[in-house]
């Protein structure tokens, strides 16, 4: 024979699921300290290694594409994560004051 799930049973499961969740919901989480390692990881690899990596990345992609080894897709790809990576502290600034 099977259990069968009354409606009142339902309706106590909802009540004590309810009940249990008011504390959690309640706690805030702090990600001041994530925030400060994370700009700290961003600001260093947007210095001198961004730098480097880049004009090397240009010149070599520039290089073989000139030569027709690979495609200029590729020195575009390029262009554009250079971009993304030093204009995005701006892009980031701009789109928080758009939405607040």
């Amino acid at each position: 024979m099977r259990p069968t799930i009354t409606p009142a049973l339902l309706l106590l499961l909802a009540a004590a699921i309810t009940v249990q969740t008011d504390a959690a919901l309640a706690q805030t989480i702090d990600f001041s300290d994530a925030e400060g390692v994370a700009t700290g990881v961003l600001a260093s690899l947007r210095g001198v290694f961004a730098t480097a990596f880049f004009g090397i990345a240009f010149v070599v992609t520039g290089f073989l594409a000139a030569f027709n080894r690979i495609s200029w897709a590729w020195v575009a790809l390029v262009v554009v994560g250079a971009f993304l990576v030093f204009a995005g502290p701006a892009i980031v600034a701009n789109l928080r004051a758009a939405f607040s």
